[in-house]
């Protein structure tokens, strides 16, 4: 059943950014949560996997009503589905509810016992999630979701070190998935140890050459290193990856205004615009172009401007 279970590390694996992957604390493991169920007695199986979670509960709800009929392990997949419906709709409650009446039937599931950390994480109980979280990865300690969630909570306490020593066992746990490595390269960027978190973003762009937020990231840090060139080519690829990440436009602007290319700067800064009118950053930058480029233009040495000290982290 497990293997069939979605896991959040696939969700937080398609993050457009470092930003975003930090926020993914909020994301459920396992929901909805979908378990195979084996030669049901009640007709209503084929409801209890049903993708909408309002006709999941309906179907699972009348499994349940005849549960001493299922076989142990349907008992739990019963529980389980209908558990990630509820997820899924934001009832926490009778979504952990749900999860801890399929741990009686298998009271050591790794998968399940994440699935309902996350039930707790999302609830803003930090506390049950990384009890959940911590006897999830006891059973098995190559549970790569359960160990990407746990560093979310440890970020959240603002425990660092020990969200970064997650991060990197949850990569050797799943050699396939970059969500960790990203996630990593964001913390390290926030500490400033920027080598590293340009080693993590390169690892992840190597895992996946398609990802944009890996280059997006390790353009950042590049920008702060003042390797102007290098976060260049970074937010370059980021876009030709994808044409329309407005973080990376603004990046990139950011970049060229660091060089004294007002022209370029602004061109970006504009196409960010168009993306998003109400993007702030993009819009002041914008302006303050405008007016540098017109101070240029009326043949006054060029003016003096500072480019602003981060890279942006709110891409979406």
């Amino acid at each position: 059943m497990h293997e069939r279970l979605t896991l959040a590390a696939r969700a937080a694996a398609r993050a457009r950014c470092p930003a975003a992957v930090i926020a993914a604390s909020l994301l459920v493991v396992g929901a909805p949560a979908m378990a195979a169920h084996k030669g049901g007695v009640s007709p209503a199986w084929s409801q209890c996997r049903a993708p909408d979670p309002d006709a999941r509960i309906a179907g699972c709800t009348q499994v349940i009503q005849e549960i001493d009929k299922e076989t142990p392990h349907n008992k739990e997949a019963a529980y389980v589905n209908r558990a990630g419906a509820y997820q899924a709709k934001g009832d926490y409650a009778h979504a952990l509810e749900d999860f801890g009446k399929a741990l009686e039937f298998e009271p050591k599931s790794s998968v399940i016992l994440a699935a309902r950390g996350a039930a707790h994480h999302a609830k803003g109980d930090l506390d049950s999630a990384l009890a959940d979280y911590n006897q999830a990865i006891a059973a098995d300690k190559k549970n790569a979701a359960a160990l990407l969630a746990r560093a979310y909570v440890w970020r959240a306490k603002g425990d660092v070190e020990k969200a970064l020593v997650d991060l990197g066992d949850a990569a050797k746990a799943d050699p396939k998935a970059t969500a960790p490595d990203v996630a990593a390269g964001a913390l390290y960027h926030g500490k400033g140890d920027h080598d590293r978190a340009i080693a993590a973003f390169s690892e992840a762009a190597k895992r996946d050459p398609k990802l944009a937020a890996a280059r997006n990231g390790r353009g950042a840090c590049h920008y702060a290193k003042g390797e102007f060139d290098k976060a260049i080519a970074d937010f370059d690829a980021a876009l030709k990856i994808d044409a329309s990440y407005v973080g990376a436009l603004v990046n990139r602007a950011n970049a060229w205004r660091a060089k004294k290319d007002f022209a370029r700067a602004k061109a970006d800064y504009d196409a960010a615009l168009a993306a998003k009118p109400d993007l702030a950053a993009a819009k002041k930058g914008s302006e303050d172009m405008a007016r540098l480029i017109a101070k240029k233009g009326s043949g006054a040495a060029t003016p003096a401007d500072s480019a602003p000290p981060e890279a942006e982290h709110d891409h979406n």
